[in-house]
């Protein structure tokens, strides 16, 4: 049986060799949500942008790239028909794989427990992912959840980022994770634009320590500082709204957590306008 994915990887290595790149339609602003270790929101706080964005008036849309371990779909409380997987394997096309979920947002899901999906190369990844770019429409929002960790497609996709946004908590592991992820980073994407962001603190004087401290290492160790940083607190809220499948901006939206959520997305809203501003004017 042939390899599903080898014509995903002739296409793009034919692509990336002719000098060619992701192809993204005009004015969409791409998010990457990631971090150096699993568990620390990462998934919670794409779902719920996503919400707030489109509360905003954006169309957005939600790519679930964890390959073989997705779960914005369990967070969303749906439960897709089909699936990147469905996309690479050509059993449809990536159009009709878009599912409508609460809020208004487009979720396209990876799928969880396919061995083809964790299996998947950096090179099939980055070719699904053009595919998934160019169903967008012109000034959408797309978030990309990916995969925790620094394998060579999770880095691919942050590569092709408008702004990745890394999710930390005050673990030392996680911290140090952390720290390792923004080094191989930037490495491949000098100039990465990355909003750490630091979830489960106690307070903002720690998520203030929290970053100022992985600046200090970058710039001592990378030459290269961080744009800029959010804070999260703890709350039993989240966990409780993972258990119940519902989106926190949903389900609790009085939440301190939420409130603090708004903040994140009013600060985004603020980057994407300038960015689509910057993106007219080199139209004219």
């Amino acid at each position: 049986m042939l390899d599903q994915a080898q014509a995903l990887r002739t296409l793009v290595r034919d692509r990336l060799t002719s000098g060619g790149t992701i192809r993204r339609p005009i004015g969409t602003y791409t998010i990457a949500v990631t971090s150096g270790k699993g568990g620390v929101g990462k998934t919670s706080l794409a779902v719920n942008l996503a919400l707030l964005l489109s509360r905003s008036g954006r169309t957005v849309r939600l790519v679930d790239a964890d390959f073989g371990l997705a779960n914005a779909e369990v967070l969303m409380g749906v439960n897709p028909t089909f699936t990147l997987s469905d996309v690479m394997q050509k059993r449809i096309d990536v159009s009709q794989a878009w599912t409508d979920s609460p809020g208004g947002v487009k979720l396209l899901s990876c799928g969880s427990g396919l061995e083809e999906m964790a299996n998947i190369d950096s090179t099939a990844g980055l070719v699904l992912l053009d595919q998934v770019m160019a169903s967008a429409s012109d000034g959408d929002v797309i978030i990309i959840d990916t995969g925790p960790g620094i394998d060579n497609t999770v880095v691919s996709v942050l590569g092709i980022a408008d702004e990745v946004m890394m999710v930390t908590t005050p673990e030392p592991t996680s911290l140090a994770d952390t720290y390792a992820a923004i080094k191989i980073l930037l490495s491949r994407s000098a100039d990465a634009n990355i909003t750490l962001v630091a979830n489960c603190c106690n307070c903002p004087a720690q998520a203030s320590a929290l970053a100022e401290g992985i600046d200090t290492v970058c710039r001592r160790f990378l030459d290269k500082s961080l744009k800029r940083y959010e804070y999260l607190p703890s709350d039993a809220a989240v966990g409780w709204a993972i258990r119940i499948r519902k989106p926190l901006v949903l389900s609790q939206p009085q939440s301190p957590v939420v409130s603090w959520l708004r903040k994140i997305a009013i600060r985004l809203e603020e980057r994407i306008r300038d960015a689509r501003s910057c993106c007219r004017l080199g139209e004219v």
